[in-house]
């Protein structure tokens, strides 16, 4: 059942210790606000109304905070918690105490209780709600909108040590279901060397240099499978390790006769560890791919305070989370948004189109269609009515158009293109002669550029640095590298790391504030 926050008494740290000299810090902050934080009674729907009471969910909760900002280990918060006088004083405990408020075991079952209830995001909401009652966000707000990935903790492994550990994880849920020992059970389905060695492609003498002996090697790895997935399904358990190994078969292994070999290229979403299989290969640009998830940011232009945070898999595009971000601005907050700005991922129509149902407008970079040194579709002049279009060089297309899924298709005569000084820069189809995708948004997306190219767009673009600050916070606090395995804890690491820098960042304004007041 819930515990209770002992009141403070005669030996609490703000009666014992000067806290003036942990002014401007996370544990001064803490120490001064910290009971009006965060309260027991926040966390009543994780606990059940009977039972002995737990330790202080509050304290857990502040705990948890400079967990984050000093990146340590649950260990490390225990050892905190006995002998840093910063931590004594930030959660007003006895200075002159050891015995911490509370062990590592029911903080791991509290954090747990947080996910399992989704209840994870109620740091991050409550400093969101501490910068409105500090006055620091306006009624109506200019957000901005980024992502950025998240390096995954899972180990990632090549084909056959993937069908290893899935094996090996088949083999564990069934002996757990069963109480039996898991190189037992092994040994008796004929599985037992996958127990031997962390690694059965290093343990195995294989030559790697003949397709036949790594075919005959992955085949034995199959036949281990299907044994363990027979066994799985005569007990009728270990569904979660059997359909990961399913899988696993499905996207990396291809039957070739009597022989299965390594599929060549990689299937979309392929699983890429067992210890974490939500994770992904991802690209953060063209040249720099990484594994593991990609989170999703919405901040406040002015302040930098975080107003949102989502965590998918990286192959979500940015563009597909505006109207989720907007939602999540909105609800933290209870603010309206005057303008929504991002990058060229958020220039898509369907982003906008999100916003527009959300009755936002949405301002982003644009990037210029067309290939590099060729005219693009910002280089026609098209008509209203966009059924004619006149090229770079002056000429006008075909008076007849033609209605395409996408759009109007507009062409130019054959002749006309081939006499054409401009011909180098222009691109042409295989026939010889230009043609012209008009797109229904195409008049809409031209002024979108015009206005992204013009000085008044750049300077309006230039306040989007504010969500890459907050980023770069964010991830100078560890949350760059997942601290747990899975996404929703993933994202538990996010929403208490940007409730971590957003109280920083209160703290920072504040005191900005308060320098000003003294000149003034």
């Amino acid at each position: 059942m819930l515990g209770r926050r002992p009141d403070p008494g005669l030996f609490a740290s703000a009666n014992l210790l000067d806290l003036d000299q942990l002014s401007g810090t996370i544990y001064g902050y803490l120490a001064e606000n910290g009971r009006q934080a965060f309260t027991d009674y926040q966390f009543r729907a994780i606990y059940s109304k009977r039972g002995r009471p737990s330790a202080s969910p509050a304290l857990m909760a502040l705990a948890c905070l400079l967990q984050h900002h000093e990146s340590i280990s649950d260990d490390m918060v225990i050892e905190r918690l006995k002998f840093d006088l910063r931590w004594k004083a930030a959660l007003d405990l006895d200075p002159f105490s050891f015995t911490p408020p509370f062990s590592k075991a029911p903080y791991v079952q509290w954090r747990a209780r947080l996910v399992l209830h989704s209840k994870e995001g109620v740091a991050f909401e409550a400093s969101v709600r501490r910068a409105v009652r500090e006055g620091l966000l306006p009624k109506s707000m200019r957000v901005a909108l980024d992502s950025s990935p998240v390096r995954g903790r899972g180990a990632v492994k090549d084909t056959f040590n993937l069908l290893s550990d899935a094996i090996r994880k088949t083999v564990r849920d069934m002996a757990r279901e069963s109480g039996e020992e898991p190189e037992e059970l092994a040994a008796k389905i004929g599985a037992e060397r996958h127990f031997k060695a962390a690694s059965v492609k290093g343990s195995e003498v294989v030559d790697w240099s003949s397709p036949e002996a790594v075919g005959t090697f992955l085949k034995g790895l199959l036949e281990d499978g299907e044994r363990v997935v027979a066994e799985a399904g005569r007990r009728g358990c270990a569904e979660e390790g059997v359909e990961l190994l399913r899988q696993i078969v499905t996207q990396d292994v291809e039957e070739e006769g009597d022989q299965p070999k390594i599929r060549q290229g990689v299937a979309k979403g392929r699983t890429v560890s067992v210890s974490d299989p939500e994770q992904r290969h991802g690209h953060k640009s063209s040249g720099k791919s990484y594994t593991g998830h990609k989170v999703h940011v919405a901040v406040e232009t002015q302040t930098e305070i975080v107003l949102a945070v989502e965590v998918t898999e990286p192959g979500t595009s940015d563009g597909s989370m505006t109207g989720q971000l907007i939602r999540e601005v909105r609800r933290n907050s209870g603010r309206e948004i005057s303008c929504a700005l991002g990058d060229c991922a958020y220039g898509t129509q369907p982003s906008v189109e999100q916003a527009t149902r959300h009755e936002v407008e949405l301002k982003t970079k644009m990037p210029r269609l067309g290939k590099k040194g060729k005219f693009g579709p910002s280089d026609f002049k098209v008509a209203e009515d966009r059924k004619s279009a006149v090229c770079p060089a002056g000429q006008r297309s075909y008076d007849g158009h033609r209605p395409r899924k996408r759009g109007i298709l507009l062409a130019w005569p054959k002749e006309t293109c081939q006499s054409c000084p401009l011909e180098d820069r222009c691109f042409k189809n295989k026939r010889g002669h230009r043609q012209l995708l008009v797109r229904d948004n195409h008049h809409e997306r031209r002024q979108r550029e015009a206005w992204a190219r013009s000085p008044e767009g750049r300077a309006v673009l230039r306040e989007r640095t504010a969500v890459e600050h907050a980023i770069g916070r964010a991830k100078n606090k560890g949350a760059g590298r997942s601290r747990y395995f899975g996404r929703v804890k993933t994202r538990f690491q996010w929403l208490w790391t940007t409730a971590l820098t957003n109280l920083l960042q209160i703290v920072s304004l504040k005191e900005r504030e308060s320098a000003r007041m003294a000149v003034a």
